[in-house]
């Protein structure tokens, strides 16, 4: 075995390692056992690149069962939503496409200049042996590429909808099928020459240097291309969502100046309203006086004892939801408590609860049967963490189903804002989100 191979091999090993703390990093946990994982990758390589030593298939074809395979590979071994586990290996894909021939080519255009300019002109080709050690200097800039990304890329990958993912997917996919036809197009001889017309028109070796520039120029752009168009549409979407919030935060203080006000209407008509009882109680119409009262409670937003959080804020808030639940004929339960030492900001609370309580009510809205229409919302303390679990009926019958929208990204961004967690789950078409947060306490002596 050649010694070059052998640092080709333990390169190769490395670019493995560093895809699984990647994989790792971004996806959920394993499915399968993950040394498995580790195991099948280098295999299912070998036996393509074995397959193709044995039986003539075309360059194209044999790259489109290698990402297939790799896509295969990804969306067996992780249990996170296909559209993530999609764009996770075709991210993959397009780093070790466009950074391998990015690397082999420039590595190339060195050594063959170097062995060209040592030799005086004698070496026009690349030795056998030195083949590996490109291949190996190549994986060693793919294993620096990933590693960079890994702790730069996480904005990325948090909390997108499944559209996104899927739609930088298909354009990542674009990227790799040109750079692949540049390569094949390589192995078939189609090589960019030095001077078309000039006596240099043969000079192999003038001709493999401008062919590696071409490659290197055009790697790199594909991969300006991919990086550029990711980080754009994710600062798109990020300040899409940064509106969508500072709208909420605009719709939460309307909301409470409503609420302000019809308290402020019904005290400058309370001198009114105490002669109007004190008349119907003079005249012993008790029943009168009762309705008057349910309708001074209803105009003054004052609600029932289920509601009482200990913040006005979220009283407010629950008040309005449980009116648009009452409107649609769901079920309300709300066993609700706040503790006073809690820390999180009141805008984040009503965030929090209005998209779980958006989310139950449009869930509801969207079943069929009347005995799903119903919103079970508890909060309480438990040590020092805040629990807040919500159950609503539900159309889907599995987990994955769940589509993520701007509700859940506003809930997941809140949560992970307070170091809290958030985990889900379908039960005979009853979904139930549960809402872990951390309280920070004083203690008082």
């Amino acid at each position: 075995m050649r010694w070059g191979f052998m640092v080709f091999l333990f390169c190769y090993i490395g670019y493995i390692a560093e895809l699984y703390r990647f994989s790792e990093r971004y996806l959920e946990h394993f499915r399968i056992d993950k040394k498995v994982f580790i195991i099948l990758l280098p295999v299912m390589e070998a036996g393509i690149n074995t397959l193709n030593e044995r039986v003539s298939i075309h360059y194209i074809l044999l790259i489109m069962i290698s990402h297939i395979l790799y896509l295969g590979l990804f969306c067996l071994f992780f249990s996170d939503s296909p559209a993530k586990k999609i764009f996770t290996a075709m991210l993959l894909i397009a780093v070790r496409t466009i950074v391998l021939n990015f690397g082999c080519s420039f590595f190339s255009c060195i050594l063959l200049a170097c062995t060209n300019w040592i030799t005086e002109g004698q070496a026009t080709f690349i030795g056998a042996g030195l083949e590996d050690i490109i291949g190996a200097m190549a994986y060693c800039m793919v294993i620096l590429v990933l590693s960079i990304l890994r702790r730069k890329i996480g904005s990325v990958f948090e909390h997108k909808i499944n559209s996104w993912y899927y739609m930088i997917s298909v354009l990542i996919a674009g990227i790799v099928a040109v750079v692949d036809l540049v390569n094949w197009g390589a192995s078939r001889g189609i090589m960019v020459v030095s001077n078309n017309n000039g006596v240099e028109y043969w000079d192999v070796y003038y001709n493999q240097i401008f062919s590696h520039i071409s490659i290197c120029l055009l790697t790199a752009l594909a991969a300006c291309i991919a990086g550029g168009f990711v980080f754009f549409m994710n600062k798109i979407y990020m300040e899409q969502r940064q509106k969508e919030q500072y709208d909420s935060q605009i719709e939460f203080y309307k909301m409470l100046n409503e609420q302000y006000l019809q308290m402020e209407g019904l005290r400058h008509d309370m001198k009114n309203h105490v002669l109007a009882l004190y008349g119907l109680w003079e005249k012993k119409e008790f029943e009168k006086a009762e309705n008057y009262l349910k309708k001074m409670m209803e105009s003054g937003n004052i609600g029932s004892s289920e509601e009482i959080t200990g913040n006005h804020a979220v009283d407010a808030l629950l008040y309005n939801k449980k009116k648009k639940a009452e409107e649609l004929s769901i079920r309300w339960v709300a066993d609700m408590y706040i503790p006073e030492h809690c820390t999180m900001d009141e805008f984040d609370l009503c965030v929090l609860f209005g998209n779980l309580l958006d989310n139950a009510i449009k869930a509801c809205t969207e079943v069929a049967d009347v005995e799903y229409h119903f919103v079970d919302m508890q909060s309480r303390q438990i040590k020092k963490c805040l629990l807040l679990v919500v159950k609503n009926g539900t159309v889907v019958k599995d987990i994955k189903e769940i589509k993520q929208g701007t509700g859940l990204f506003n809930i997941y961004e809140t949560v992970r804002k307070y170091d809290g967690t958030v985990s889900m789950k379908v039960e005979d078409h009853v979904f139930e989100i549960s809402v872990l947060i951390p309280l920070v306490t004083t203690d008082i002596s």
